[in-house]
């Protein structure tokens, strides 16, 4: 049991960390180089990926149990 407490404090620490680091690194790159213009492209272009695919995974989770319902398995 202690084991996975110790395993969760370090995964803690490291979702505590990791994203300190990122937006530091973001922000640096974002603000003090050349990449700017390109770091936001590829910014947007996450954000829009990551809204297509929660639509679509929620439009393949409705047909889905469509189908169910109209099989009877529901």
């Amino acid at each position: 049991m202690q084991i996975k407490k110790d395993r969760n404090k370090a995964l803690g620490f490291l979702l505590l960390i990791f994203p300190i680091i990122f937006f530091i690194s973001y922000t640096y790159i974002l603000f003090n180089t050349n990449l700017d213009i390109k770091l936001m492209k590829v910014t947007i272009l996450a954000v829009i990926g990551i809204i297509v695919t929660v639509f679509s995974w929620i439009g393949v989770t409705m047909i889905i149990s469509a189908n169910k319902i109209e099989n009877g398995n529901l």
